[in-house]
């Protein structure tokens, strides 16, 4: 059996336990599961994009999941690129769309702000003004032992709220301040002398572009910011808590296990008794 067909009866498996609403709340808690469902809006595959967005669609459906999953990382970007994205699957489009409408609050005209039918203000996902999402692409990122000198970098890095590794991708999502650069984040790692890290952006297309800065970014793209940034922060400090045990879920040194077998697991020990 290939990964793809690993993939496909993961997710079908998701989708059908999500179309039960006694499931919905269970599936939410476990950020393995989201993580996963996140994941497979990137799946070359157009039916296992579309399945994924069937379960997104059953647990958005769910007000109590909605502030979870808006929060997810990576969630909203996702579900953005499906949606703008010319050219493709217009049932993916129109999923994608429905559900974000779901998990982003309304928009207040007379405040021009998102609210949730409170004076509390919601931000898209984790593009807020406290923290922004950076992705990774990072070589050499191979096993435990390359990944726990990645770790140890980010680790020392001030900004840095969380990260989260997809190891079968070589990728590295960060969360962190905004005054905290990308090109910071790729220097640190790129000095190790053995990974190599380079930003990953969407251009104008919807296409993956990656970004190098070389091993010593200039201080005119935010270096002499650092100063002025708190050291690695807990995850308490922030709007959304991601538990080391989620980033062990989503990471994996083998491409055939990682999250795919962590939601396996899930299926057996969570939702069946």
């Amino acid at each position: 059996m290939t990964q793809n067909d690993d993939c496909s009866r993961v997710v079908e498996h998701l989708r059908n336990l999500a179309a039960d609403p006694q499931n919905r709340a269970t599936i939410v808690k476990d950020q393995g599961c989201l993580a996963g469902l996140v994941l497979f809006l990137d799946n070359e595959d157009i039916n296992v994009v579309v399945t994924a967005l069937e379960a997104l669609k059953f647990l958005s459906e769910f007000q109590a999941n909605r502030s979870k999953m808006r929060d997810e990382i990576g969630m909203v970007i996702s579900l953005k690129t499906v949606m703008h994205k010319e050219g493709y699957n217009a049932k993916a489009r129109q999923m994608a769309k429905e559900v974000y409408q779901n998990i982003i609050p309304p928009v207040n005209p007379a405040s021009n702000k998102r609210t949730s039918g409170t004076s509390q203000t919601f931000f898209l996902g984790n593009l807020n003004k406290r923290a922004k999402v950076v992705i990774l692409h990072i070589k050499g990122l191979a096993n435990q032992v390359s990944r726990k000198l990645c770790e140890e970098k980010l680790l020392k890095t001030k900004g840095v709220i969380s990260f989260t590794f997809v190891m079968h991708k070589s990728r590295c999502i960060v969360r962190c301040k905004v005054e905290l650069e990308p090109e910071t984040l790729c220097d640190n790692i790129n000095n190790t002398k053995v990974l190599s890290a380079q930003q990953v952006v969407k251009n104008e297309r919807g296409e993956e572009v990656m970004l190098s800065f070389g091993a010593a970014p200039a201080s005119s793209c935010g270096r002499g910011n650092s100063s002025a940034l708190p050291d690695y922060l807990p995850e308490e400090d922030d709007d959304v808590v991601i538990s080391d045990k989620a980033i062990a879920r989503v990471g994996g040194d083998n491409k055939e296990n990682g999250w795919l077998s962590s939601v396996s697991s899930f299926f057996s020990k969570t939702l069946y008794w």
